[in-house]
């Protein structure tokens, strides 16, 4: 398959933090030269918490506490130490049970305040977790007996302020637009971003809201990924849209939860209906292809949750690593011995500002039923994206609980997804625009967009689009041969309308990527570097898992890729796999073939010669 050359003005410099026309390279966070590995949890005993600490770092087991200790006076001690050693860390909020509660007691005192600015003496990250936030206010507002077990009490009198009916869907009163809907949760997440005295941390799992979490001021975007939370791979695309709009860091937190089980420490055991060990929650194999996912795609953080009661024999000196602990330093040491690059996301995807895409709760903003706009942007997302119908065939495939959390990606992991809010400078630094769903055109967000048109980038718009634009703009802005007004395939259902023609994502994919990736269904996305191209390949089959039993490998399920550079990419020497350090060979053809076994990932990288001062694609 013949790639056409990427546009010069997207290709890296030799520094390729410098070039000026370039997607934002990953933002880490303050005071860290790479990406944190966290360790879920910590010990409160400030001598435990010094002997933690060093073994960590003689293990290479991580570098950062998420959760670290609870945020309040008393934390004063081990923050000390935390900021001692340049550490990051996030604190559990003040009565973390009621942590979501708008108007609760989850307020940050000024003791605690005082505390926190231990951190702030080294420039370190120091913020609040505010966790599921999304899930909190469309679900669990309606839910008596969890506003029982939060608020201590049963009685009417205690619980009614709080409860809110099930078909408001957390909101109060009950909103007819976008826009209402927009400022309700928006005062939800101002409430929260005040009571934490500004150091607020959002972490979505079952909610799409990154973008405004990060509008709204929060220190990071982070995401909880695994548990039962599907949308994987949107919620990544969302996640660094966020962060590369408003520059600030994104972190993912890989939950164990696997419906009513989990994994811990020790062996397989059931107490009533949970179910708990090594064995339980989810599989090894998809801990570390999240890990390393998130790694690659450019979190700040990665957070791999419980991992003080999984990673560990005991939570105390001396500490003893378990084959979870083992697993975990071999893949922070590879984070740390290889450069990830700056993930390579051609496709920029820009949604209206009111958008408020919640796949999970199948409705707009959770509560408003989806137009055929909102049906474009979850088919484009969630099947044409990040979808494959084809996986690799193994015994009971069909019913492996665990395959739905990634997916193969027919075209990689090209996109990021924004507000139009975004600037037309940024913008510009992506080859390819597609405007998805409803779009209001304010004066603004047609100036910006023009702005990236003019800068050199492509645009795909919908009809309806192009009638809100009117027809001189239209006919002034395909002079360019930049814009593209998309006819997509009619339908009579709008749950299956598409914002664009599979062909067209093909096209883009063979025109900007600079590796053709073909053969059994694999996940990948490529990266940049200083020295080559990166391709992450990821095989999510093979690997059959249920929360209360250990995993099963089926090597049958072994995929075979064939990797196909771009004609015009200069290798100064063979492309080497970084997981298992082998160099790979080139055939008469010029492919590369490259072998993962099940629930495995590997990263080829392909170094390229230095053309005139700049990187070749």
């Amino acid at each position: 398959m013949h790639l056409a050359i990427i546009p010069w003005w997207f290709v890296e410099a030799t520094d390729v933090q410098a070039a000026e026309a370039q997607l934002l390279m990953p933002r880490l966070l303050p005071a860290q030269q790479g990406v944190v590995f966290s360790l879920y949890g910590m010990p409160g005993d400030p001598v435990q918490l010094e002997s933690l600490i060093a073994f960590m770092k003689e293990k290479h087991l991580g570098n950062g506490f998420d959760p670290g200790p609870g945020a309040g006076a008393q934390a004063a001690p081990l923050l000390e130490i935390i900021a001692e050693n340049r550490w990051p860390v996030v604190c559990y909020p003040p009565h973390g049970g009621a942590m979501q509660v708008k108007g609760g007691p989850s307020v940050l005192d000024p003791e605690g305040e005082r505390a926190m600015r231990i951190m702030d003496r080294t420039g370190g990250f120091a913020a609040i977790q505010l966790g599921e936030w999304g899930y909190h206010f469309h679900r669990l507002t309606s839910d008596r007996n969890w506003w029982k077990a939060v608020l201590g009490s049963s009685a009417p009198e205690v619980i009614e302020p709080f409860f809110i009916p099930a078909e408001q869907r957390g909101f109060d009163p009950k909103p007819t637009s976008r826009e209402a809907c927009y400022h309700q949760l928006r005062e939800y997440f101002y409430w929260h971003r005040q009571a934490k005295a500004g150091r607020l941390i959002s972490v979505t799992g079952h909610s799409h809201y990154e973008a405004y979490a990060a509008e709204w001021g929060a220190s990071a975007v982070g995401l909880e990924v695994g548990e039962n939370i599907g949308f994987t791979q949107s919620k990544f695309a969302f996640a660094r849209g966020a962060s590369r709009q408003w520059n600030i860091p994104w972190t993912v937190q890989v939950s164990p939860w696997f419906g009513p089980s989990v994994t811990t420490r020790g062996a397989l055991q059931k107490e009533g209906n949970l179910t708990r060990g090594l064995d339980a929650g989810h599989s090894l194999s998809l801990y570390k292809r999240l890990w390393l996912h998130a790694w690659f795609a450019g979190a700040a953080m990665v957070t791999p949750e419980n991992s003080i009661n999984i990673f560990f024999d005991k939570e105390s000196s001396p500490w003893v690593r378990t084959s979870h602990g083992l697993a975990a330093s071999d893949v922070f040491k590879f984070m740390q011995s290889h450069d990830r690059g700056n993930p390579y996301t051609p496709l920029l995807i820009v949604l209206d500002h009111l958008a408020g895409y919640a796949p999970f709760h199948e409705r707009t903003w959770g509560v408003l039923e989806r137009t055929q706009g909102d049906w474009e942007i979850f088919n484009l997302l969630e099947k044409q994206l990040y979808f494959s119908s084809q996986r690799l065939p193994y015994p009971n495939a069909d019913t492996n609980p665990e395959a739905s959390y990634l997916h193969p990606t027919p075209y990689g992991e090209i996109a990021d997804v924004m507000l139009n809010t975004v600037a037309g400078a940024t913008m510009a630094r992506y080859p390819s625009i597609l405007l998805a769903g409803e779009m209001r055109f304010s004066s603004f967000f047609i100036r910006e967009l023009e702005k990236a048109l003019l800068s050199g980038s492509e645009c795909w718009i919908h009809p309806r689009h192009a009638e809100s634009l009117g027809e001189d703009r239209i006919h002034s802005w395909q002079k360019t041969g930049r814009l593209h007004v998309i006819q997509p395939p009619a339908t009579s259902e709008k749950h299956e309308a598409l914002a664009i023609h599979e062909d067209e994502l093909k096209n883009m994919t063979q025109r900007l990527l600079p590796v053709a990736v073909s053969g059994d269904p694999i996940q990948y996305q490529i990266n940049r570097n200083q020295e080559g191209w990166v391709v992450e390949l990821i095989n999510n089959d093979g690997v059959f898992k249920t929360g209360d039993q250990p995993a099963r490998i089926h090597p049958e399920a072994t995929a075979h890729v064939v990797l196909k550079p771009n004609p015009s990419t200069a290798m100064t020497r063979g492309p080497r796999e970084w997981v298992t350090n082998t160099p790979l060979t080139r055939n008469a053809e010029g492919l590369i073939l490259v072998t993962i076994p099940p629930g495995e990932s590997r990263f080829v990288f392909l170094p390229t010669a230095k053309v005139g001062g700049k990187q070749a694609p």
